[in-house]
């Protein structure tokens, strides 16, 4: 391993010393957060030595966009300036003036004397105000939040993450979160897309849940089952346990999420998207985006998604309707934004997990377009959703800010689960059905700011955050059970829905309060992370009917995080860090000595050192990391329940993104996992592998232009993931499966420069049957169905 690393950054710093002379009057490396605009040219100044003119007017207060990677001078003052409704152009090869259209310039039409025109030029990603810009080939951005940190470079990220662009999102016709992390060879989706129930997935080994997935950096406010794309910016993926970063995630710490909601450009957008998925399922998508004002400071962008008709698993129908609106404005030193939403996810006869027989083989999986359910299956989903945020620049180097939102779901389910599978199919199918209200609200308020002491920088951060959820929910109706056989069901009869009335079940409250500190030396070139957030957590139960209080659980945790940047080069970065997650800790049931006891929170631990390289158009992290997981046991000699258990996992991954040549784009990486279950109940399993987590899992995503058709993009991308087990004891093992999708994509050019796109993808191309599992479980899903769909955009 370390062979490894030395290796890649040898290779990094040879290339490195080749390029930079080509590069040294062309390209530089940035990373400037979002700061007034005066500000930010002057940290421009120091890393180009160039000249600014800049006339002394509130116009230098106005806050300009990160600027981050390697660009050029004038690709780097596009980038800080798009949105701003400041303009530039350079008088010579090193001065560059800055100056407001609105109001009068010297000169003949307004232009300085000298001045020399410019060509436009075209920075991906600086459209998108106030976000890092796209990375060569668009599919990922040069940077993201960082939780508390606030917005961080790739290359100053002592973790990793990947940040994927909206470009991404409509190339590859990605539905929901699910659709997106699949480019990642870390992470495997335990449930496919088009199913009708909730996103689960398993990064690096650990599952969590799509309740851990944040929207503008809040837990909660994001639909709680499935959460679809449409009003949707980037998706921002960190992996490994959170807990510093954004408080104690509520359904799993295997890594962290996060959406980023769409935000008017500055450009007047309506597009308009009609979508045919098979079997017979249509759609279509309208996206809306003006701004308003003298320098454009209001912004309106609206999402409708509306889809309905058959899926591709056979009797399966869907309907899903997406509506958003995000308004925000943008001043000075004053920022604030709105974003609502409501989801409407409803399907028939949805696919429903299975639960394997201790000690039998796992039979070979249904054809992934058939289904083993009856047909009175059914899943509805309703969400709404909201958040307000607001920031300040209390001066240039200080800004506080405030954001709260809250959420509701109606979940009206009505399922069969199976359980008891046989190596010949045979299985007992168990209806249950749920009538659920779940609501959330959450807020975090804080401060960021910059300063020095001698030759050293500081970023400090202070934050504290809580999210509250409650769960009501309708008493179970007597279940009906069949005896049915996945190849050959046999169909039971639909149970009582039972009385509507819902009970509180359940409610949770964490909060938090965290302090941080990045001091930084020699431009940055070195830069270390100190952090620490105290969690309070309570839980309660309730008795059904009655609402009596069963369980109250209240605990609390110190979580830290230690992170290490160091730059050797100007294009690599090597890092290090310690960081931790927390799982709620559970009360003890009556059946053991010690019942009623509250144990503490469970708390997941990773190392991590890796380097970065930045090769200009290409983007590499190699990085090795050792996580450990408690967990609750039972010790069966002294008949109590503990928080002994632990499982622990080790790799090595590699991840790449970008350019390889021109038009030729690649996305993907290779993972390999060593996983183990280190503390079982009395040593039964230690040594054996943890469920869920295959040794090897590769991904190799490629776009291609072809020169031979103008226009015209290909698309290729192959997944692979390795055998694995479903149980502890490791006897029911599910063999590993290697899934292609493929796609085009062509532009017809319209004489108003808006052009007309036809797309058509396939999923599962060779419709690949296999089984995922819930690690810690015993769950199997069957796999995701062949997805043929085409689509057409037009913009107007």
């Amino acid at each position: 391993m370390g062979l490894l690393l030395a290796t890649t950054m040898l290779v990094g710093a040879g290339t490195a010393g080749a390029v930079r002379p080509a590069q040294a009057q062309s390209a530089y490396s940035f990373n400037i957060p979002a700061k007034p605009v005066r500000a930010a040219m002057n940290d421009i100044v120091r890393v180009t030595g160039i000249d600014v003119v800049f006339a002394e007017t509130a116009a230098a207060s106005r806050r300009g966009n990160p600027v981050s990677g390697s660009l050029t001078t004038g690709q780097a003052v596009a980038a800080l300036l798009s949105g701003t409704g400041l303009s530039y152009r350079f008088s010579n090869a090193t001065t560059v003036e800055i100056f407001d259209p609105a109001r009068p310039q010297p000169g003949v039409g307004g232009v300085p004397a000298g001045a020399i025109p410019l060509d436009t030029i075209n920075v991906t990603g600086a459209g998108v105000p106030g976000l890092a810009p796209a990375y060569p080939g668009g599919q990922i951005a040069t940077g993201g939040q960082l939780g508390v940190l606030g917005a961080k470079s790739v290359m100053d990220a002592p973790l990793t993450v990947s940040n994927y662009t909206a470009k991404l999102i409509e190339d590859q016709r990605a539905q929901s979160v699910a659709d997106v992390v699949k480019n990642d060879s870390a992470i495997r989706n335990v449930e496919s897309t088009n199913v009708g129930n909730a996103n689960y997935f398993v990064i690096r080994g650990i599952q969590i849940g799509n309740a851990a997935v944040g929207f503008g950096g809040l837990f909660g406010i994001a639909p709680n089952a499935q959460t679809t794309l449409a009003g949707i910016e980037r998706v921002e993926v960190i992996k490994g346990p959170g807990a510093f970063l954004g408080g104690l995630s509520p359904s799993g710490v295997g890594g962290v999420i996060n959406l980023i909601p769409k935000r008017a450009g500055d450009e007047p957008l309506t597009r308009f998207t009609a979508t045919w998925i098979g079997n017979s399922q249509f759609g279509g998508h309208l996206d809306v985006g003006r701004r308003f004002g003298a320098n454009k400071e209001f912004g309106v962008r609206a999402n409708l998604l509306y889809r309905d008709g058959g899926t591709p698993i056979s009797q399966q129908s869907q309907t899903l309707l997406n509506g958003t609106l995000g308004l925000d404005y943008r001043g000075e030193a004053l920022r604030l934004s709105l974003d609502v939403g409501h989801q409407i996810l409803n399907t028939d006869r949805m696919n429903n997990t299975v639960t394997p027989l201790a000690g039998q083989r796992v039979p070979r999986p249904i054809k992934p377009d058939k289904t083993y359910v009856s047909p009175w299956n059914y899943s509805k989903f309703a969400d709404t959703y909201g958040m307000l945020s607001a920031e300040y620049d209390i001066t240039p180097d200080v800004t506080v800010y405030a954001k709260g939102g809250a959420s509701r779901m109606d979940w009206d389910q009505a399922v069969e689960a199976g359980s008891r599978l046989m190596s010949n199919g045979n299985y007992t199918a168990t209806s249950a059905v749920y009538q659920i209200d779940i609501n959330r609200h959450s807020g975090e308020t804080g401060l960021r700011g910059r300063f020095a002491t001698g030759p050293v920088e500081h970023e400090v951060a202070v934050s504290a955050n809580t999210l509250y959820t409650g769960r009501a929910g309708a008493p179970q109706p007597t279940p009906v059970v069949t005896q049915s056989n996945i190849y050959n069901p046999r169909f039971s009869v639909m149970p009582s829905i039972g009385s509507p009335i819902r009970y509180k079940q359940n409610e949770s409250t964490f909060s938090s309060v965290s302090v941080s500190d990045t001091l930084s030396i020699l431009d940055k070139r070195v830069q270390l992370t100190l952090g620490l957030r105290q969690q309070y957590v309570e839980a309660k139960t309730f008795a059904a009917v009655t609402e009596a209080v069963t369980s109250r659980n209240k605990s609390n945790a110190l979580t830290p995080m230690l992170g290490l940047v160091v730059k050797p080069l100007e294009n690599v970065s090597l890092y290090a860090s310690y960081i931790e997650g927390l799982t709620v800790g559970t009360v003890v049931g009556n059946t053991f000595a010690n019942a009623g006891q509250i144990l503490p929170p469970f708390v997941t631990k990773q190392y991590e050192a890796g380097v970065k390289v930045d090769w200009g158009t290409m983007l590499t992290t190699l990085s090795a990391f050792h996580t450990t997981q408690a967990s609750g046991i039972a010790n069966t000699v002294t008949n109590t329940f503990n928080d002994n258990g632990e499982t622990r996992y080790r790799g090595i991954e590699l991840n790449v993104a970008g350019e390889i040549t021109q038009g030729v784009r690649v996305l993907g990486g290779v993972t390999l996992l060593d996983a183990k279950l280190t503390r079982t109940q009395d040593g039964l399993y230690d040594g054996n592998t943890a469920q869920g987590a295959p040794r090897v899992q590769a991904n190799l995503g490629i776009e291609w232009d072809p020169g031979f058709v103008r226009n015209l993009t290909l698309f290729g991308r192959m997944i692979y993931t390795g055998s694995n087990y479903a149980d502890a004891a490791n006897l029911q093992k599910l063999k590993a499966w290697t899934t292609f999708d493929i796609g085009a994509r062509y532009k017809i050019e319209r004489a108003d420069g808006k052009p007309i796109t036809l797309q058509a993808n396939v999923t599962n191309l060779f419709n690949k049957a296999y089984w995922t599992t819930y690690p810690g479980f015993n769950l199997l899903y069957p796999s995701e169905a062949r997805m043929v769909s085409v689509s057409s955009t037009f913009e107007f």
